[in-house]
């Protein structure tokens, strides 16, 4: 939970410290609470199932979030 905050203050730029953190921030929250969630439902996934859908997840998050640096900064 600290490395953004770690990786983020070498970082100069302040568009790619927003993305990096807010990136950081949806992963850490994905896989604590809703990838634990899925995996103890009734869904039938297994674990590189649950890869796919953090890796499309953070994709389609990243879209979103630099989306919204670009729009901040």
């Amino acid at each position: 939970m600290y490395l953004p905050a770690l990786v983020g203050k070498s970082i100069e730029s302040e568009m790619t410290r927003f993305i990096v953190g807010a990136c950081s921030i949806a992963q850490i929250i994905y896989m604590s609470e809703v990838g634990a969630l899925i995996l103890k439902s009734n869904i039938k996934l297994n674990v590189l199932e649950l890869f796919m859908i953090f890796i499309l997840r953070t994709l389609i998050s990243l879209v979103v979030i630099t989306s919204v640096a670009h729009l901040l900064y």
